[in-house]
């Protein structure tokens, strides 16, 4: 039980670097670089991936990550990109430079609002679940069931309402 401790322990602590000592020793520092831009990481991520590569003695390559990060902005920045983070429920990380701001957010906020209702929808689909079950259980002659049934129309209803205006959002 003690050895099983001190695994997961380990597991754990090694689960929050950035990086493994494989990435770290082979030093691709841009291909890494080009990928923390491509996710959107701030200009200090390089600090997390410096704490991470030190456990084996290396240092990161500043130059060839940033050069790699400033090319992988250039996939992070866009307005599809933008659309994609915020259907997933992330707001857009502040890296991208002035240019088009604007649209960047305003797809952004539209994914963001697309995600949101996908949220709505499944909590209406978890209350008819619900409902359904609670139905199930009750005996034909029961009063309750006018007034589940009653409350299942009106989910339904919200449920169609819902997916006709996450609609318009979808990108």
């Amino acid at each position: 039980m003690r050895y099983f401790l001190i695994l997961t322990a380990l597991l754990v602590v090694s689960s929050c670097a950035t990086l493994s000592e494989n990435e770290c020793r082979s030093g691709d520092w841009y291909a890494i670089g080009l990928k923390d831009g491509a996710d959107g990481r701030k200009p200090d991520f390089i600090l997390q991936h410096a704490k991470a590569c030190n456990e084996f003695g290396i240092a990161p390559k500043a130059k060839p990550w940033r050069e790699g990060r400033t090319e992988g902005l250039k996939r992070y920045c866009t307005v599809p990109n933008a659309y994609d983070v915020g259907s997933r429920g992330r707001r857009l990380s502040p890296v991208c430079p002035a240019g088009n701001l604007d649209a960047l957010q305003t797809a952004n906020t539209r994914g963001l609002r697309w995600h949101a209702i996908g949220q709505e929808i499944a909590d209406v689909q978890r209350d008819i679940r619900a409902i359904n079950a609670e139905l199930a259980a009750l005996p034909p002659d029961d009063p309750r069931r006018a007034s589940l049934y009653s409350q299942l129309s009106f989910l339904r209803l919200d449920l169609a309402s819902l997916r006709a205006r996450r609609i318009h959002y979808r990108y």
